[in-house]
């Protein structure tokens, strides 16, 4: 095989999480056979140096200079995990013959990439022969190949609230206070898993200090161990969802904005109740009043069981590796 020059352009922070992030690493880890750069902003230099740390060569470059020093540093290939592009950030690249791949791309540079993976979003938004739509593209990262789906939802004694790797609205406190005392009443263990880029969890962590029905986890690498021990979960509605699809857990999901929610796969069809996007004090007891439908309605839970057991989503990164590949030769 011959070995290609690979840059990731990704972002991460507040406004847009950290899942770009983990989805180029999670890519980078399967192309080993090949030279791999990230490149990002300013804005997103704390999130991309949490996750990939000393793994790949990092290069932070102001925004208005990123798309040229892309191109000196002569790739075979970019894949750009920033959102919508403009013309801009793809036509030059273009130009000098380097092979552009996009994820999750609405904008108007949709149109000049080589090929574009718009997973989330299973009808076409936008127009173009060279998009690839739907959750046949979704992969999970590497610790849920082997881990155990949940099995029954008979009886509940575990909840996971899990809000990305940053929590914009620190929902993770939130919601965690807002389910408390139902929790408790009801003899409910609450695992709380927060991401790298969550500024409240030292403040968080006190608090919870010496509470043995919640368990806080910060910055796990393997959050599927954690999925293992529990029937229920509340989160954010982005490639969370999917995760907790492959691993057989309902759950009420709430958008952090209103991209997210457009996505979707997150529906009483696959196993979830999708929530309106997050308004303060109103949703806190939204969430209380449906979480104790799911625990007083027996029904209710196993049909949302039910609906999510038909979803694995481990093949599908042998599937996108090979667009790569593909479009190294092409």
């Amino acid at each position: 095989m011959q070995r290609r020059r690979l840059v990731f352009r990704v972002i991460g922070n507040s406004k847009v999480g950290m899942g770009h992030i983990f989805r180029a690493v999670t890519l980078a880890h399967e192309l080993i056979d090949h030279d791999v750069t990230f490149f990002s902003d300013e804005l997103s230099a704390r999130a991309v140096k949490d996750v990939i740390g000393n793994a790949y060569l990092v290069e932070i470059i102001n925004s208005a200079s990123i798309v040229k020093s892309i191109i000196d540093s002569k790739p075979d290939m970019v894949i750009n995990d920033i959102l919508d592009t403009e013309v801009k950030d793809v036509v030059p690249l273009r130009q000098k013959g380097i092979k552009v791949l996009n994820f999750e791309d609405l904008g108007e540079g949709a149109q000049f990439a080589d090929l574009v993976i718009n997973e989330l979003y299973d009808e076409p938004q936008i127009e173009g022969d060279n998009i690839l739509w739907g959750r046949s593209h979704f992969f999970v990262r590497d610790e849920f190949s082997n881990a155990k789906p949940n099995q029954t939802v008979e009886n509940v004694d575990s909840l996971l609230l899990v809000f990305g790797g940053v929590d914009q609205h620190d929902l993770s406190k939130k919601i965690c206070d807002a389910i408390r005392v139902i929790c408790k009443k009801k003899g409910i263990k609450i695992f709380v898993v927060t991401g790298p880029g969550y500024s409240g969890y030292e403040r968080f962590r006190r608090e919870v200090e010496g509470d043995s029905a919640i368990d806080l986890t910060h910055a796990t690498g393997v959050i599927s161990r954690i999925m293992e021990k529990v029937q229920l979960a509340i989160t954010s509605n982005g490639r969370t969802v999917y995760e907790l699809a492959h691993m057989s857990i309902p759950a009420i999901v709430i958008p952090q904005h209103e991209r997210e929610k457009t996505h979707s796969f997150a529906c009483q069809e696959n196993g979830f109740v999708q929530l309106d996007p997050y308004v303060e004090g109103e949703t806190e007891l939204t969430v209380v009043k449906i979480l104790n439908d799911l625990l007083e309605d027996s029904n209710y839970r196993q049909a949302l069981f039910n609906a999510t057991t038909g979803f694995r989503f481990d093949q599908n990164k042998k599937k996108v590796v090979s667009r790569i590949l593909h479009l190294f030769d092409s």
